[in-house]
C-alpha cells in the first residue's frame, strides 16, 4: 500500500506541476504581449515625432516658396513698368548728338583747395628729386613721406 500511495502522490504532484507550468506559460505570454504593446507605442511615438518634424519642414518650405513667388511677381511687375516707361518715352539717340562740351561754361575758374595744392606740391617735389636721380628711399627721407606714396606718385608721373 505504501508504494501505491507514493505513486498516487507522484501523479498528483506531476498534475499540479503541469498546471503550474501552463500558468507560468500564460503569464509569460501576457508579459510578452504587454511588452510588445509598449514597444509598439514607443515606435508609434517616434513615428509621430518624425511626422511632426516633416510636416513643419514642409510648411516652412511652402512659406518660402510663396515668398519667392510673390517676389518674382513683384519683379515681373516692375520689369513691365520699366519696359513701358522705356517704350513710352521717346528716347531718340539722334537727339543726343548735340555737342555737350560746348554747353559747359569754362569761364569760371575753379579754385584749387589746399589738399590739391599739397598733393601737386608733393608730386612736383618727388618729380624734381627723381630727375636728380635719387632713390625711392632717399626721397622718403628727404620729404618725410612713406615709400608707398612715393611709388604711387612715381607711377602717376609715368602716365
Amino acid at each position: 500500500m505504501l508504494p501505491l500511495l507514493i505513486i498516487i502522490i507522484g501523479i498528483i504532484l506531476i498534475f499540479l506541476n503541469l498546471k503550474a507550468i501552463k500558468k507560468e506559460d500564460r503569464s509569460f505570454e501576457k508579459i510578452l504581449e504587454r511588452e510588445e504593446v509598449n514597444n509598439n507605442k514607443d515606435y508609434d511615438l517616434e513615428i509621430l515625432g518624425i511626422r511632426k518634424d516633416m510636416a513643419e519642414t514642409v510648411l516652412e518650405l511652402q512659406k518660402e516658396i510663396e515668398d519667392l513667388k510673390l517676389s518674382i511677381n513683384s519683379l515681373k511687375k516692375n520689369e513691365v513698368k520699366v519696359d513701358n516707361i522705356i517704350n513710352n518715352h521717346n528716347y531718340n539717340k539722334n537727339s543726343l548728338k548735340t555737342d555737350v562740351v560746348s554747353e559747359i561754361d569754362f569761364s569760371n575758374k575753379i579754385e584749387t583747395t589746399k589738399e590739391e595744392t599739397l598733393k601737386s606740391e608733393k608730386q612736383r617735389k618727388v618729380k624734381i628729386l627723381l630727375d636728380k636721380g635719387l632713390t625711392d628711399d632717399e626721397i622718403c627721407e628727404k620729404l618725410s613721406i612713406g615709400k608707398g606714396e612715393v611709388l604711387l606718385i612715381k607711377s602717376l608721373l609715368k602716365k
